[in-house]
């Protein structure tokens, strides 16, 4: 059951202190318009802005009308709300992927441009469970079996997820004893998706006693290890590094074959993204494959990744800068 005070004790947890303004994103589903209610509960509670904001994605025929709807529904609230509409190429493949892309990029834009540092999402806890299982079908490790974080930052946003708290069964119990509406997007009964066919076993799931909160004590316990990883990659990194600049990095090599291969693997990741300033690290394989070249000393005359040249010099040192020179050969081919 949802309660306002326990929702706004939790929020207040995962916050630590207390923004001038937030964004919440609102598409009609039942997720987006719980959160939306409760952290406006929370903000007029609190003293802090919040708008809520909807992206009308153009991938359905009614996503127009029902962005209007939205913007009615929450008129009764005296919510300020704002329509964000895509105009781009629509895509014909990976559309769910490529179409979150897009939403987190406009919501992103919103946000920078209205000075909001923080964008609260509505992931709940039946969708945390799902990633785990998702992850687990790709064959990740402790950093994707680690689920999806209370509170992380992407491109300087802080991203909240107050709902990871409550299945979509409270949510919508919420809902319906506030006497509020809400819009059901049909994918989410479309078995193309994965993540809907994880959804529809959730029964059989649940016979195996895997409940959403012995997942969720699954997650905890894979996050205090990817902290504990995460203090050695950073303790790697600050004693390999000689010298740092823009848009290079000098290495030792002396503790690469030292430390275990999953710190030093995880420390170049973090390194090339870092350098390379993309959203999201390098494939695993292809870091897996730059390791197996250094270790070995076989990175030739360099090889690149992310659009960085990684090189050795004379004395071993590992040298990494952005590339200049097109057409060389990559780290994640043999």
């Amino acid at each position: 059951m949802i309660i306002q005070e326990l929702f706004n004790k939790n929020l207040d947890s995962i916050l630590k202190i207390h923004p001038k303004k937030i964004a919440v994103a609102v598409s009609g589903g039942s997720d987006s318009l719980a959160l939306t209610l409760l952290t406006n509960n929370w903000a007029k509670l609190n003293k802090v802005k919040m708008v809520a904001i909807t992206v009308d994605h153009n991938l359905r025929k009614n996503s127009a009308r029902e962005a209007l709807k939205v913007r009615k529904w929450l008129e009764k609230y005296n919510i300020e709300h704002h329509i964000l509409t895509y105009t781009g190429e629509i895509p014909t493949s990976n559309i769910e992927a490529i179409a979150r892309n897009y939403r987190y990029k406009m919501l992103f834009d919103y946000c920078c441009k209205n000075d909001i540092q923080y964008l609260f999402v509505a992931h709940n806890a039946d969708e945390q469970t799902e990633t785990f299982f998702l992850n687990l079908s790709r064959g990740s490790g402790v950093y994707g079996l680690c689920g999806m974080p209370k509170i992380q930052i992407r491109e300087n946003i802080n991203i909240v997820r107050p709902m990871l708290y409550y299945s979509k069964e409270e949510i919508k119990k919420y809902l319906k004893s506030n006497h509020q509406k809400w819009v059901e997007d049909p994918s989410n009964k479309d078995n193309k998706y994965k993540r809907v066919r994880i959804r529809k076993l959730k029964k059989l799931i649940d016979t195996l006693e895997l409940s959403n909160e012995r997942i969720a004590n699954t997650l905890d316990n894979m996050r205090r290890a990817r902290e504990a990883i995460d203090f050695f990659v950073n303790d790697f990194i600050f004693k390999s590094t000689i010298e740092k600049k823009n848009e290079s990095i000098t290495l030792s090599p002396n503790l690469f074959a030292i430390y275990p291969e999953e710190v030093v693997i995880r420390a170049i990741s973090k390194i090339l993204q870092e350098l390379s300033q993309k959203t999201y690290p390098s494939r695993f394989e292809n870091l897996k494959n730059l390791y197996n070249k250094i270790i070995n000393h076989n990175l030739g005359g360099g090889v690149t990744l992310s659009n960085l040249k990684i090189s050795t010099k004379k004395d071993g040192v590992l040298f990494i800068e952005k590339e200049k020179i097109k057409g060389k050969k990559t780290a994640g081919k043999k």
